[in-house]
C-alpha cells in the first residue's frame, strides 16, 4: 500500500519542523482531518470551551516562551472569535499563529453557511493573513507566518504616550480641572 500524506500530515509536519509542542483549540468538522493528523504527531492538542480563549492561550505561551503559541478554530464564528485574542497578541507584541478552518466545497447545499471573509476580518488585528489554497504552499506559508510571528517589532514594544514629570505649563491645566462626570455618584445626589 502505497504511502500517502494528506494537506492536514503536510501541515502538521510543517508545525513540527518550527517547533510546535502544543496546540490551543476547537475540534469542529472542517479541521477534523487535521485534528487526526495532530493525534498522529508528537504535537498535544489542548481543548479549550471558546476560541478565545485559545487565542488568549496561544498569546500568552508566545509571551511566555518566546515562540509563537498556536490556535485552531473551525470556519465563520469560530474563527471571528480568534480576534480578541489576536488583537490582545498583536498590542503585546506576542508571538502567535492562528490557523483557521475553511469549507472546501462551495457547491453543497448550505455553501455560504458561516463563510466569513476571515482574511478582511483579521487584516487590522494581524502581521500578516494568508490563505492555503494548494498543498505544495503548506510548508512555505507556515514557515512564513512563524517568521513574521517571531520579528521583533520595536513600534509595538515601546511607549508612544511617555509620562512627563513634571508636566510642561502648558499641559498644566488638564490636570488641575476637576474629573469629568458621567454618571451622579451617591454622595452628589
Amino acid at each position: 500500500m502505497p504511502n500517502t500524506h494528506t494537506a492536514s500530515d503536510l501541515l502538521v509536519k510543517a508545525l513540527e519542523n518550527e517547533g510546535v509542542e502544543r496546540i490551543f483549540g476547537i475540534p469542529g468538522e472542517e479541521n477534523l482531518d487535521l485534528l487526526e493528523a495532530i493525534r498522529r504527531s508528537g504535537i498535544e492538542l489542548i481543548l479549550t470551551r471558546h476560541e478565545q480563549a485559545a487565542a488568549f492561550m496561544a498569546a500568552t505561551h508566545g509571551r511566555l516562551t518566546g515562540r509563537p503559541g498556536v490556535c485552531l478554530t473551525t470556519l465563520g464564528p469560530g474563527a471571528l472569535n480568534l480576534s480578541t485574542g489576536a488583537a490582545y497578541a498583536l498590542l503585546g507584541a506576542m508571538p502567535m499563529v492562528m490557523i483557521t478552518g475553511q469549507k472546501s466545497i462551495l457547491t453543497a447545499a448550505q455553501a455560504r453557511f458561516q463563510i466569513v471573509d476571515t482574511i478582511a476580518a483579521m487584516t487590522p488585528v494581524t502581521k500578516m493573513t494568508k490563505q492555503i489554497t494548494s498543498p505544495p504552499t503548506i510548508p512555505t506559508v507556515i514557515r512564513e507566518a512563524f517568521r513574521v510571528a517571531q520579528a521583533n517589532d520595536p513600534a509595538r514594544s515601546t511607549s508612544n504616550f511617555p509620562r512627563i514629570s513634571p508636566p510642561p505649563p502648558h499641559l498644566r491645566w488638564i490636570s488641575s480641572r476637576p474629573p469629568l462626570r458621567l454618571f451622579p455618584s451617591p454622595a452628589s445626589t
